[in-house]
């Protein structure tokens, strides 16, 4: 979108952090740890207390499970039989537990899934949350135990790093698009060299913030910010993970969009589902993807019915309009006099599979410091799953000898197709 977007995300970029590189890997290194930390393994049944020292914290009553804070731990209730669990999180209780069941390891066996506050933001209130995987062991005399595996706020960042290889570039042919690019990490990324545009690998975009005067930054480092566990209706452990874009002359950071995974439990190890890796631009940053650019040309011409022209100058300052899109029509007459906007004061509309050009009244003048600070958008398909901000470049140019004409002409950021487009509404300047 060419309006110059209020940021979501303002932070102060470490001034002795410099990134000089056109594209950056993997982000920030993390700490290292074993994916999948193993807390205790349960041998004996929990000590007995009083029932007023214990405090209910979770359960599944249908499948027999009770979790509760005692003295010592918390306690786990099942089947008549009590287990005892310490160094938890401390702050369990500070909002009640989630529990799951469902066969993370694919043994046939399910297993329980405890989600549990690990931290509070003091100030915001916000809560961190960590995973607990209780897989049950047998003794050899036959007795339970459970083996208990952590998945803390760090676990995904060592998952990424070890399994996962992930880079961020934009675009060469469009500097309004930021690319972001993931496979295993024993594969490599391809891209063309002309667009950079990759060839392979979980691929997803989204755009790039602006400055004042309209020009996409450029594209500077990346990080991983915060990381959200959380359980879908098939019981299956996802990840959410902030994806954070630096620009170089900037003090801004932008949450362009997330990563998200599920995670699959597999020898002790917490690792990526198969197929479920991807990349998700933040609903302000969508952009449709420029690899689906067309090559077939396409146009449409609508012409302002009333042609009478103006008798003093006047300059359009705030455009917006939806021209009548028919599919099956490549050229309409519209009386625009009563529009509410200055289209009325445009002679014809022109859309084409690169751009829409809008033909000013002779006598008349588009607002170049509208067209300067790129206060201006193209919006396809409006309201639906399919709506992209679409608009690129600008410029306005005179045509016509005697009864000279300027010409807004706004570029896309790629090559659409006919039938790409549904709807389209063109917004020049602001109220």
């Amino acid at each position: 979108m060419k309006y110059f977007f209020k940021i979501l995300l303002t932070l102060v970029l470490a001034v002795a952090i410099v990134f000089g590189m056109y594209y950056y890997t993997n982000g920030n290194p993390f700490e290292k740890q074993e994916n999948a930390s193993v807390l205790t393994t349960v041998s004996k049944p929990a000590a007995t207390e009083k029932d007023t020292k214990r405090e209910l914290l979770a359960s599944l009553p249908k499948d027999d499970y009770y979790l509760y804070k005692s003295t010592n731990g918390v306690v786990l209730k099942h089947n008549k039989k009590e287990y005892e669990f310490t160094n938890w999180s401390r702050l369990i209780d500070v909002e009640a537990p989630e529990m799951f069941l469902n066969d993370y390891d694919g043994d046939g066996e399910k297993e329980l899934l405890i989600k549990a506050v690990s931290a509070k933001n003091a100030s915001s209130g916000e809560m961190e949350y960590e995973l607990y995987l209780l897989d049950k062991q047998k003794t050899s005399s036959g007795k339970t135990t459970y083996k208990v595996y952590l998945a803390s706020k760090s676990t995904w960042g060592d998952i990424l790093d070890k399994q996962i290889r992930e880079e961020v570039r934009q675009l060469k042919s469009c500097k309004k698009i930021i690319q972001f690019a993931m496979h295993y990490k024993n594969k490599s990324l391809r891209y063309d060299k002309k667009t950079g545009i990759a060839k392979n690998g979980f691929v997803n975009y989204g755009r790039a913030l602006q400055d004042d005067n309209g020009d996409y930054l450029t594209f500077n480092k990346w990080t991983k910010g915060k990381g959200i566990y959380s359980i879908n209706e098939e019981n299956e452990i996802c990840v959410s993970v902030e994806v954070l874009i630096g620009y170089k002359k900037s003090e801004v950071i932008q949450t362009i969009g997330h990563i998200n995974f599920k995670l699959d439990f597999d020898g002790g190890m917490f690792t990526v589902k198969r197929k479920t890796m991807n990349f998700t631009p933040e609903n302000a940053y969508k952009v449709s993807d420029p690899r689906t650019a067309v090559n077939e040309q396409w146009s449409y011409l609508e012409n302002n019915a009333n042609k009478k022209s103006v008798e003093v100058p006047k300059t359009l300052g705030w455009i917006q309009y939806a021209p009548e899109l028919s599919k099956d029509m490549l050229t309409q007459t519209i009386d625009l006099t009563q529009k509410d906007t200055d289209i009325k004061l445009v002679s014809k509309i022109h859309i084409c599979e690169n751009y829409v050009a809008l033909v000013a009244k002779s006598g008349c003048a588009f607002d170049k410091s509208i067209q300067g600070k790129g206060e201006y958008s193209v919006i396809i398909n409006k309201g639906t799953d399919k709506e992209y901000e679409i608009s690129y470049t600008s410029e306005i140019r005179e045509r016509g000898k005697k009864k000279k004409q300027e010409v807004l002409r706004i570029y896309f950021d790629r090559a659409y197709a006919r039938d790409e487009i549904d709807t389209i509404l063109i917004t020049y300047g602001s109220r």
